[in-house]
């Protein structure tokens, strides 16, 4: 059953690699949504058997790696946290590739992008049921490798490719500290494996490891100071923003840091460097997201932001909270990406939302779904947001080496509803004064389209309702205190009603930062506080002019082209020119030479 569940993307992803053109468009969209409708059902069965049965799985395929001590096995392991991550992984993923098949109508390269979706997904499976950390970190690089290849999927477009080779790089940096982890785990346990190796964690330098793996976590999840590539990668078509965002790609660092929580629990700093970054990310893409115009940036920092409250949950040691949020996270983002991808689809590709308004009336359906994922995201009661964001922010209230991490995420939770309500404002009801033609050309989706739509509403609506009950049983609930556990929503409520005020009843966006006292905030939060000129600064430039002037100009120009085999073939034929150039044939000279050689020998012999 479980195998089933691995091979079925790859068998589609190498059908429509390799044979894409002979079965057309139409062909590669039944193959792969067939591929994954099969997947979603049996990872149904699976969670049904894993986490409501409560029966682990483990699988051991072969040996993969065998030298000396070392010995890895291809195998995998699926316990409650594996199969509630597959099957939010196989909901979100088959969800875009229906939705896909309607959006990429008209394009030549269907077979190619259906392709690269069930590849991610094929990597995205195997990344969140391996059982030791060699084999995920196969699954983590691949899904890099996928996200480069979906966002450069127009490849003819300059931005495209930009995004694409900067999201590589940056995940990089992620990518090497995770590497680095794992050697350490290897050389301190004798071992790499999940089950051997968390139980019996014992090491010197404790916060080593899980730092370094807090280190991966950000690059992937796109926490502060390794996030700038997530803005750039909506460069791809909407579907694989959508699929990246939701519940695969950027929720691989949060995986990692609730697979690994016996090594964060072993160093309290670990757990206060986890609340830290994760806060302050809330924050800090909050506030960048209330001053974006782009439709797919301000979901995208939206993001950046509800990845930063579930590593805080991490950091306050409530990892199932964190996974509560996780999973309605997928239902209610991937809904905003697909239903923003309805809007940017009929209206010419236009994202610019001042550019947009009263779209209500030409797709009211669209504009129904973005509302309801807008008040999730928001954290709106009864929604799915409303959840699992209040309850770990209650948590977090409680411990109080954290206690800074409660009050940022307070007040992110406020911005979080602001640029909620300007999304929902600005681009279905207030009417601009921008050319009609958007207007005039949007037109509401096809069902093929709002289909997957409807079905991420309800579980936008549902999921927060049908999980939480199981997520109390399973944690240990401290008594929080009234006002406390009614603080997010008044605040929740009170950035709805500021968003009303600023947006609607004055009929200007954001006419508090337009002033002239306030107008350089403004541009430094629409500029996402400068942190793509403070990396270039300080880091890139740096760099390339070390490169330039001591890698290019001192080793490579001046010593390995000086003395190495270029160099050397250059003096050679020089000596060799010379020495041609001395045979003219004429005996005085000759003669010269032999007089002139004759006399240093018996003067200096």
């Amino acid at each position: 059953m479980f195998t089933s569940i691995v091979l079925l993307p790859l068998i589609s992803s190498i059908t429509l690699l390799l044979n894409g053109r002979k079965l057309g468009g139409k062909g590669s969209n039944i193959v792969s949504c067939t591929c994954m409708l099969i997947c979603l059902c049996v990872s149904l069965l699976l969670y049904h058997n894993v986490v409501l049965l409560e029966t682990g799985i483990s699988i051991n395929y072969w040996s993969w790696v065998s030298y000396n001590l070392f010995n890895t096995n291809l195998s995998f392991f699926v316990d409650s946290l594996s199969a509630s991550m597959i099957l939010a992984v196989n909901i979100v993923s088959f969800l875009v590739h229906m939705y896909s098949v309607s959006y990429m109508k008209g394009d030549p390269h269907t077979s190619r992008f259906m392709g690269y979706l069930s590849l991610f997904t094929f990597f995205m499976l195997i990344l969140v049921s391996s059982q030791n950390y060699l084999q995920l970190f196969i699954g983590w690089e691949g899904v890099g490798l996928c996200s480069y290849l979906l966002i450069n999927f127009w490849y003819s477009r300059i931005q495209a490719n930009k995004a694409a080779i900067k999201a590589m790089l940056v995940n990089r940096l992620g990518d090497a500290a995770l590497i680095a982890a794992v050697i350490i785990m290897w050389v301190n346990y004798g071992s790499i494996n999940f089950l051997s190796v968390l139980p019996i964690s014992q090491f010197k330098f404790d916060w080593v490891i899980p730092i370094l793996l807090l280190v991966g976590a950000i690059g992937k999840s796109a926490q502060i100071g390794l996030h700038t590539w997530l803005p750039d990668a909506m460069e791809g078509p909407t579907p694989v923003s959508a699929l990246i965002h939701a519940a695969t790609m950027v929720t691989a660092g949060v995986y990692l840091i609730i697979r690994s929580s016996p090594l964060f629990e072993l160093s309290s700093l670990a757990l206060i460097v986890t609340a830290l970054v994760g806060s302050i990310t809330a924050l800090f893409a909050a506030t960048i997201g209330l001053a974006q115009n782009d439709i797919k940036k301000i979901i995208a920092y939206s993001t950046c932001s509800q990845l930063g409250f579930m590593v805080l949950s991490c950091g306050i040691s409530y990892y199932s909270v964190a996974l509560f949020h996780l999973v309605n996270h997928a239902f209610f983002k991937a809904l905003l990406f697909l239903g923003a991808g309805s809007i940017i689809h009929s209206m010419l590709d236009e994202q610019d939302i001042r550019k947009m308004g009263g779209i209500n009336i030409t797709q009211p359906i669209s504009y129904v779904f973005i509302v309801i994922g807008s008040l999730s995201l928001a954290g709106f009661p009864f929604m799915a947001g409303y959840y699992s964001k209040d309850l770990l922010l209650e948590l977090s209230s409680q411990k109080y080496f954290v206690i800074f991490g409660f009050w940022l995420g307070i007040f992110a939770t406020l911005l979080t509803a602001l640029y909620s309500f300007k999304l929902i404002l600005r681009s279905f009801l207030q009417f601009q004064n921008s050319p009609k033609i958007y207007w005039k050309a949007a037109h509401e989706s096809d069902w093929v389209l709002l289909a997957p739509l409807l079905v991420l509403a309800m579980g936008s609506i549902t999921s927060g309702f049908l999980l939480f009950n199981p997520t109390l049983n399973n944690m240990v609930h401290p008594i929080i205190p009234v006002s406390i556990k009614l603080l997010p929503l008044l605040v929740t409520i009170a950035g709805g009603t500021t968003g009303l005020l600023l947006f609607w009843i004055t009929k200007r966006l954001w006419n508090i930062f337009l002033g002239s006292s306030s107008k350089k905030l403004y541009q430094f939060l629409v500029s996402a506080w400068d942190f793509d000129k403070i990396i270039s600064n300080i880091i890139v430039v740096p760099i390339f002019k070390f490169g330039y002037k001591v890698t290019f100009k001192l080793f490579d120009t001046g010593i390995i082209e000086t003395f190495g085999p270029r160099g050397a073939s250059i003096k050679i034929v020089k000596f060799s020119s010379f020495i041609s150039s001395i045979q003219s044939g004429l005996l005085f000279n000759y003669a010269t030479i032999i007089i002139l050689f004759c006399s240093l020998f018996i003067l200096f012999g």
